[in-house]
C-alpha cells in the first residue's frame, strides 16, 4: 500500500525547454517578457492568455489545494 501522499500527488510532464513567445524576448532586469518592436510587456498584449488561476500553475505544482 502506497503512502497517501504518493496516492494523491499529481504528476506532470517535465518541460525540457520553455518556448519564448513569438516576437518577445525576456528582459532579466525587468523579470518580464518584452515585445521586440515596441518594448511593451507581454502581460499587456491583447492576445496574451495567462493562466486563469494559481491552481493552474504547472511549474511548481504547489497550489493544487482542494483536489
Amino acid at each position: 500500500m502506497k503512502h497517501i501522499l504518493l496516492q494523491k500527488a499529481l504528476k506532470y510532464k517535465q518541460r525540457k525547454e520553455i518556448e519564448a513567445p513569438k516576437g518577445f524576448s525576456f528582459d532579466s532586469l525587468l523579470g518580464a517578457w518584452v515585445n521586440n518592436i515596441d518594448k511593451s510587456l507581454l502581460i499587456f498584449a491583447k492576445d496574451f492568455k495567462a493562466l486563469g488561476t494559481k491552481k493552474e500553475d504547472v511549474e511548481t505544482g504547489e497550489d493544487q489545494k482542494g483536489q
